[in-house]
């Protein structure tokens, strides 16, 4: 059987974010935790732990919003007009591809939640 690659996974909460390194959809290997304060404080935090996983091949990023999703508009990858101080106008997937030189996958962290529900909880089948 085929290992899978190693996935970093980004949730970015209201009061936390979550990072954590995966070889497969029930696996994870590594967590952090970080508190959600102002971005120049809470990516570096978050960027800290991705830079020491090294070999990973996409990074999944859940976000609270509003976040653009469209990866043909300007501010793809961008929590917008958030009520969240700070955070308007954050970019974050164009943020970690460019660091880490790997495909990046961007939505909500509402959508996040159902897909996680689909594959693990009350959503299944």
């Amino acid at each position: 059987m085929a290992q899978m690659p190693l996935i970093a996974g980004v949730e970015l909460g209201g009061t936390k974010c979550i990072a954590v390194l995966s070889s497969g959809p029930d696996t994870i290997l590594e967590e952090v935790r970080v508190p959600t304060t102002r971005p120049e404080e809470t990516l570096p935090a978050l960027e800290a732990a991705m830079d020491k996983w090294r070999g990973f091949a996409a990074i999944g990023i859940a976000s609270f919003g509003p976040v653009s999703i469209d990866p043909q508009s300007p501010d793809y990858g961008k929590i917008t007009s958030t009520p969240k101080p700070h955070w308007a106008g954050t970019d974050i997937a164009r943020r970690l591809a460019a660091r880490y030189d790997v495909p990046v996958g961007f939505h909500s962290d509402v959508v996040g939640a159902a897909m996680a529900e689909a594959r693990w909880g009350a959503g299944q089948g």
